[in-house]
């Protein structure tokens, strides 16, 4: 409750306080009546229980004004993009390759969305607004104006609460991994591993993979800085004027010969230029290899990495090749559907398949940590169709009432 309800609730307790005092009621109505006239006596002439109902009127009179002048705080608004273009609620954000595109909000809070980074506004209210990160990364820059200000940034089944602040975040769907890092203030972050919430500080890294089920804090002071080498002359003797004697020694053993260095260059494999993020360059070392070779013999975790080399460097069916194989050899299951109906999706423009792939992930991870995405995702494809968005829509509400689709689908239900 904020400081003006409690205020006004401990005023409309005073004045029920007050009022179970009078003996006779009709004293209110004559004192309420005398009030509004504005009277030339002061209530400490009146009498004490005329003077009491005076107060309760006078009090009554009070609240009531406060409560119809009080109305809730306009909701922010905001613009994406320079120049600077009218935001709507709900509408997918996305900043093109090389092109990092700003969204700021009427109160001066701002979300810069990097390089590929894809999110929208779910939510406006008069203290903040909820925006949720897709993929990629984003620098927050939001503005503390008071005690009630409240700013959420969720990140798959992340959610990082701010008040007034400064960081960067990220998400990775598809390895399933969350990224924070602080430049001011604080925030809470609640998600898998950190279900009671963590606060992190300014100067703090938060690393949390979900799918390897490890989260990492560090400090600005913990990152390691390798000390510079510095290659010292070899001392030797003070130079001379004569040169000083060196007595005759007896001939040794030849030192055996130093065999012969290798100059060829080692060439990264493609694993290396994956991690390294060089995707076009690892796709094509994996294909001089064989790519069919390849995901035969890659293990599990090398086979998710090919997966998204392909999928970053613009190369879908190879990724979707390497997802399939992963499945088929290892028996590797939910996230991995996941991902196979973004592709379908985002990349490929197969809407029915992309159906099929979240509908497989939902049925082997109902609980998941990706479900309430696969099914906000189900709903943004059958939106198009009003009976299949019908269902949709009711089927994402009877599990996320409050999700970031519920205003998605409650506008696919309104009649």
């Amino acid at each position: 409750m904020d400081d003006l309800s409690e205020q006004l609730k401990k005023l409309g307790e005073s004045v029920s306080e007050t009022g179970e005092r009078l003996t006779d009621p009709g004293e209110l109505t004559a004192a309420r009546r005398l009030w509004l006239q504005t009277p030339t006596q002061s209530p400490s002439r009146l009498g004490r229980p005329l003077a009491m109902a005076f107060t309760v009127a006078a009090c009554a009179t009070a609240l009531v004004l406060a409560l119809v002048m009080w109305r809730p705080g306009t909701r922010v608004s905001f613009v994406v993009g320079s120049p600077p273009a009218h935001g709507a609620v709900g509408e997918w954000v996305a900043a093109e390759v090389g092109a990092p595109l700003p969204v700021r909000f009427s109160e001066g809070t701002s979300f810069t969305l990097a390089s590929g980074a894809r999110a929208r506004v779910t939510e406006t209210t008069a203290r903040g607004a909820t925006v949720l990160l897709e993929r990629g990364d984003v620098t927050a820059a939001v503005q503390h104006l008071g005690a009630d200000t409240r700013w959420n940034l969720q990140a798959g089944p992340f959610v990082v609460r701010v008040t007034g602040t400064k960081f960067d975040a990220s998400w990775d769907p598809s390895g399933e991994t969350f990224g924070l890092a602080m430049t001011e203030g604080s925030v809470v972050v609640q998600g898998p591993l950190l279900q009671t919430g963590r606060e992190i500080h300014a100067g703090e890294r938060l690393r949390v993979s979900v799918r390897d089920g490890s989260m990492e804090v560090r400090t600005a002071a913990a990152v390691a800085v390798a000390p510079a080498v510095v290659v010292l002359p070899a001392l030797g003797p003070a130079p001379s004027a004569e040169p000083l004697p060196v007595a005759p020694s007896a001939p040794g053993p030849a030192a055996p010969a130093a065999p012969p260095s290798s100059t060829a260059p080692h060439e990264p494999s493609w694993h290396d230029l994956a991690v390294a993020g060089k995707y076009n360059e690892a796709l094509a070392a994996a294909e001089r290899a064989g790519f069919a070779q390849e995901i035969e013999r890659a293990s599990s975790q090398d086979l998710a990495a090919l997966a998204d080399a392909a999928r970053f460097g613009a190369r879908p069916a190879l990724a979707r090749q390497a997802l399939l194989a992963q499945r088929r050899r290892f028996g590797v299951r939910g996230s991995s559907a996941f991902v196979l109906g973004k592709i379908a999706v985002d990349q490929q423009g197969a809407s029915a398949d992309a159906v099929r792939w979240f509908e497989t992930y939902l049925r082997e991870e109902p609980n998941g940590a990706l479900a309430e995405q696969a099914l906000g995702r189900i709903l943004e494809i059958k939106k198009g169709d009003p009976t299949a968005a019908r269902a949709a829509a009711e089927r994402y509400l009877a599990r996320y009432p409050r999700g970031v689709h519920a205003a998605l689908a409650r506008s696919l239900l309104a009649p």
